[in-house]
């Protein structure tokens, strides 16, 4: 399998990572992201891409 970083693990849409992005660092760094999120992601892909605001927004909704 190969993982692209500029993907959502979650959606498989882009997730804007500033690391991809050439910046220094990424949106992702000054965000909370609850543990639940991360059980919706394959082991395959997990902490290999940034999830996306969109995924992350929704998350923190329920």
């Amino acid at each position: 399998m190969t993982i692209d970083a500029k993907i959502c693990p979650i959606c498989n849409k882009i997730n804007h990572c500033g690391n991809e992005l050439g910046e220094p660092t990424c949106w992702c760094s000054k965000q909370f992201f609850p543990k639940e999120i991360f059980k919706l992601v394959s082991n395959e892909k997990l902490y290999k891409s940034c999830i996306c605001k969109e995924c992350l927004n929704k998350s923190i909704k329920h």
